[in-house]
């Protein structure tokens, strides 16, 4: 069953699955979060495929999380006259936002002040670092450089000064319509490209509360300055994504698997959800099956704690995008086998709420009763993500009626979600439950389930009770109801 695995999968649409036949593939497979990628597609595109998942996702009773990812201020290269220039080692290039084409030498970029943020020795990465430059001066908006490595850029190539203090803003203005249209169409999460501090995600929060409060933002640690107010953009921040591609051009491909479990830990510690992302199956765009390396990639990324695994040209413009992420379902399942070294329980001692408490109450209590399940009864899921952070074995089962706060859950470790109707009763609603609970296989008669909730039940009140009830034959019923898709043998 889909609901069997923790680790939740993360499967960018693009030309490859848009469609709304490969959508329902990609679900059927086993996909949680469907991102969008900013920096591609048109509005018009991007509605059509969250219209298609919001249909999928209700026709297959499967909850699916949408994530925008906004584009950032990507720097680049400009074009050249033949469409590429031939790069030797030792040349001398000059690079101006003055050029209006790029030739021989010349090479032009849409980044405006780069001859102000840039010195003496330091370096430019063109093309996703596979060509270096050293600056060797500067002169009015000329950086003069010598070619350290050579090669074939094409137009439009990303450029990277790792280090430098680049004076450009997190949002730009097609960001902050993008944004606008994100929120309008109410998406789950919105993800933050180039983050270098706290305050980028504290200005993000303020945006997205002006029109979906409800929605949750997502800070992309790619650039070395953020790795130096990690803790506080953690902290500001609903989600992490360890955006791999360009964090590897900024700190030196050597300190990425360093710098990967550091964000990891980090996310871990304030039980936060974090996406693992770029190139985990890359040699699947082409072929059906990954390579040994790449499995082993997966594996170690879902031992260091990871919530979320992603899947970017994979399964945006690759040929098999449901087979990736059938894929990533079949490597965490053997590695959430090893219970010895995977669910390790999180031990905390200092909380700062009621629901935390409650969480780790809850997580304790099963592992001493050795309880099947532990049932959080949710409106927000804010108890479920921090019962998730605990890393317990017992399964969580976030039940609510409200149908954003299943979809915003996917994202999340360890949560499975059932959707029920709205209650006033307690005795009842667990009545009602033990039958759903037995009939999804997930508890037999006689085992124990944990159940979280806030009481009183009429006024609405958070969570701030821990029960714990075992399922009685003789309270069971038979259940009439379709069963959902990640419960499905």
């Amino acid at each position: 069953m889909l609901a069997q695995r923790r680790v939740k999968v993360v499967a960018t649409i693009g030309p490859a699955s848009n469609s709304k036949e490969k959508l329902k593939s990609l679900i059927e497979a086993g996909m949680n979060v469907a991102r969008l990628n900013f920096s591609h597609g048109s509005h018009e595109d991007h509605i059509q495929v969250i219209k298609n998942l919001r249909e999928l996702s209700k026709e297959l009773r499967a909850p699916v999380s949408i994530l925008q990812d906004l584009q950032g201020p990507k720097i680049r290269v400009g074009k050249f006259e033949n469409g590429f220039i031939s790069l030797e080692v030792g040349q001398k290039v000059r690079i101006s936002p003055s050029f209006e084409l790029g030739k021989g030498s010349d090479i032009s970029t849409d980044f405006p002040t780069l001859h102000k943020d840039v010195s003496q020795g330091e370096r430019i990465l063109l093309d996703d670092g596979l060509i270096e430059l050293a600056v060797d001066s500067v002169e009015g908006d000329i950086v003069n450089a010598t070619v350290i490595y050579g090669g074939k850029l094409k137009d439009r190539k990303g450029m990277n000064v790792p280090g430098a203090n680049l004076s450009v803003d997190c949002l730009t203005e097609k960001d902050l319509k993008d944004l606008a249209f994100g929120l309008e169409q109410q998406v789950d999460y919105v993800a933050l490209s180039f983050v270098r501090s706290s305050e980028d995600m504290l200005r993000l929060r303020k945006l997205v509360d002006e029109k979906s409060p409800k929605t949750k933002t997502v800070a992309k640690i790619e650039m070395l300055e953020a790795l130096d107010d990690l803790q506080r953009i953690v902290k500001k921040s609903d989600a992490i994504m360890v955006a791999r591609g360009d964090l590897a051009i900024e700190i030196g491909q050597t300190r990425l698997a360093s710098v990967q479990k550091k964000i990891i830990k980090e996310c871990n510690r304030q039980m936060k959800p974090v996406i693992t992302a770029t190139q985990m199956l890359d040699s699947m765009v082409n072929n059906p099956r990954p390579t040994r390396a790449e499995i082993t990639d997966v594996a170690n990324a879902i031992l260091d704690g990871t919530d979320a695994l992603m899947l970017s040209a994979e399964s945006a413009a690759g040929n098999f995008p449901a087979e990736c992420v059938s894929t990533m379902h079949e490597i965490s399942m053997e590695v959430e086998k090893e219970s010895a070294s995977y669910y390790i329980r999180k031990k905390k001692s200092n909380f700062e709420t009621v629901p935390e408490s409650i969480a780790a109450s809850a997580s304790l209590t099963a592992e001493v009763l050795d309880a099947k399940v532990i049932l959080c009864l949710t409106t927000s899921g804010k108890t479920a993500t921090f019962i998730s952070g605990f890393r317990p074995k017992a399964q969580i089962i976030a039940a609510t009626h409200i149908t954003d706060t299943l979809n915003r859950l996917e994202l999340v470790w360890g949560i499975q979600t059932i959707k029920i109707e709205p209650y006033d009763d307690v005795e009842s609603l667990i009545a009602r439950l033990q039958s759903k609970i037995h009939a999804l296989g997930l508890a037999d008669f006689g085992e124990k389930v944990v159940l979280t909730m806030g009481q009183p039940i009429r006024s609405g009140a958070k969570t701030n009770t821990v029960r714990v009830f075992t399922i009685d034959k003789e309270v069971v019923e038979s259940v009439d109801m379709p069963m959902p898709l990640r419960f499905l043998d």
